[in-house]
């Protein structure tokens, strides 16, 4: 028998409204699963970017004094370039940090509106001649200690901190995300088993008539696909909220803060939606295909 496009529609309707409430089960948990996957993804991405200023071997920004005099911020520079364990120390002004400041919350109007060159501090990104952990913290225990320094932002610190966070979280996430998906596989065969047990007799008498199985099966397939991208396409909405969240809560800091908080981008959300949409198909094709091959025969 030769497929035709009403029946599939019509079929695959009617198996995902016969059974309502397993239905609905299945796109939340789907849904559910999907998006702590994203935020997983969000969280992990927000941590690489959140160790972007020590890159070309930065080990501890210094950040000067709002309002600065020229003498004071040139009593800062000397300090640091007279230092025999500073190798070099690139100065950033108030411009170059806007412009990094733009790129970093590149989407996010509200950050942007809000803030002004002027509202953020110069710097020194510093590059120690000995990057072990003992001598970049002295470097930066004493360089907090110095007049017009108004705080002192260290690698070693910030990359502890994120991977004590990040470590711990993504643990969580992923296992509550992996008994999600597993529960979402076994709701979509359930379904899917329901469905066509339902219509068992059809399906015999199908058979006898010379059906197929892959006509039996393409419209108890599409119905755990269309569940499955239902949850899916819920978990991108997830995504894109959690992200708007994690951004506010991410930098709810004052202005130096600002600058060394995490954050997520408009690529990130694009790679955690994309991730999302993709473990959808592939959840819902898996858990069809195998719901098809193993309960035809009703």
């Amino acid at each position: 028998m030769a497929l035709n496009g009403s029946y599939v529609v019509r079929e695959t309707t009617s198996n995902l409204t016969r059974n309502i409430t397993l239905t609905v089960a299945s796109v939340l948990t789907v849904f559910v699963s999907l998006a702590i996957l994203g935020v997983a993804i969000l969280v992990r991405q927000s941590a690489t970017n959140a160790t972007q200023r020590f890159e070309g071997g930065v080990e501890f920004i210094v950040y000067v004094e709002a309002g600065a005099t020229d003498a004071e911020l040139a009593s800062v520079k000397e300090s640091l370039e007279e230092n025999p364990g500073v190798k070099s120390a690139k100065y950033v002004d108030q411009d170059a940090t806007y412009k990094d400041f733009q790129r970093l919350f590149k989407g996010q109007e509200t950050m942007l509106d809000n803030v002004r060159p002027q509202d953020l501090p110069t710097s020194f990104k510093v590059e120690p001649v000995d990057k072990s952990p003992e001598v970049v913290q002295e470097l930066v225990n004493f360089y907090r200690k110095q007049p017009n320094v108004y705080y002192v932002s260290a690698a070693i610190e910030v990359l502890d901190q994120i991977k004590t966070i990040t470590t711990r979280l993504n643990f969580i996430l992923t296992i509550f995300a992996a008994f999600l998906l597993v529960a979402s596989t076994l709701l979509i065969l359930n379904t899917i088993r329901t469905a066509m047990f339902a219509r068992r007799r059809e399906i015999e008498v199908m058979k006898l008539v010379g059906a197929t199985n892959w006509f039996i099966r393409v419209p108890f397939m599409l119905e755990g696909m269309v569940q499955g991208l239902l949850g899916g396409l819920l978990g991108v909405v997830a995504v894109i909220f959690a992200s708007r969240f994690l951004n506010d809560l991410f930098t709810s800091g004052d202005r130096v803060r600002l600058l060394e908080t995490f954050r997520i981008t408009s690529s990130d959300v694009t790679l955690a939606a994309l991730a999302v949409v993709g473990s959808a198909v592939l959840l819902s094709v898996i858990s069809s295909a195998i719901a098809t091959r193993r309960f035809l025969d009703v």
